[in-house]
């Protein structure tokens, strides 16, 4: 593995100096006198042309690429973003939770705030949401925003985060936060909402009534769906 990382083509293991010199001075034309570094571009090329021909490139190998390398940058760039979102964006969603009137139909603030951070980077701002939600979780006013925040969201636009603050809300002592994370399911309105939902079972009655409404309503849409895709 190690032999391959610097390797873009495949010479025989039996190719030596002399022959790589060999097929550079197999070509008619001259090294411009202007050019007086190593191998410049246009050997490098013919070097590649010759041995294609005369050695030729073993397409059938892989091409050894340093995922790990690429990985750790994510991680970092991923790091350095969460350390931004808590330290500078954290105190202004919210200041504006708490300031904010949640209206149907219209954008509010720190909605507005957690698109521009997903436009940003998406995983960093769905981990900063889910943890937002955790360390708040008897914030009862914070709870509510960030759960009215996440249904206004397209369910793949906070997948899978989104859906387990939803989750957890469901098991929030405050009943209306509870509503909230069935509102979130309804709006979602997947089969993994309706899944989610045919497993809660509330003891106040005027919310479990509420889960069955909800149940029915998104099993008539995506029957519907299912209906005018096999047309």
């Amino acid at each position: 593995m190690e032999e391959s990382k610097q390797q873009i083509i495949d010479f025989s293991s039996q190719s030596t100096e002399d022959d790589i010199s060999s097929y550079i001075s197999d070509f008619s034309w001259e090294r411009p006198k202007s050019k007086k570094r190593g191998l410049s571009r246009y050997i490098y090329d013919m070097l590649v042309e010759k041995s294609m021909t005369n050695i030729g490139i073993d397409y059938e190998s892989p091409i050894s690429i340093p995922f790990d390398n690429i990985s750790s940058s994510e991680n970092l760039i991923n790091q350095r973003r969460d350390e931004h979102l808590k330290k500078y964006i954290t105190p202004k969603l919210i200041s504006l939770i708490k300031d904010e009137d949640f209206e149907f139909g219209y954008i509010s603030r720190s909605e507005e705030l957690v698109r521009e951070q997903l436009n940003i980077n998406a995983l960093a701002t769905r981990n900063w949401i889910n943890e937002i939600f955790i360390t708040n979780f008897e914030n009862e006013v914070i709870v509510m925003g960030i759960l009215l925040i996440i249904s206004r969201f397209d369910e793949t636009q906070i997948f899978p985060q989104g859906q387990t603050i939803a989750l957890a809300a469901l098991s929030h002592s405050n009943n209306e936060i509870k509503e909230l994370g069935v509102r979130a399911f309804e709006k979602w309105c997947s089969n993994e909402s309706l899944r989610i939902l045919r497993n809660i079972n509330f003891e106040t009655t005027w919310l479990q009534d509420y889960v069955k409404e909800v149940i029915q309503d998104i099993e008539e849409e995506l029957y519907a769906l299912s209906c005018t895709k096999n047309k």
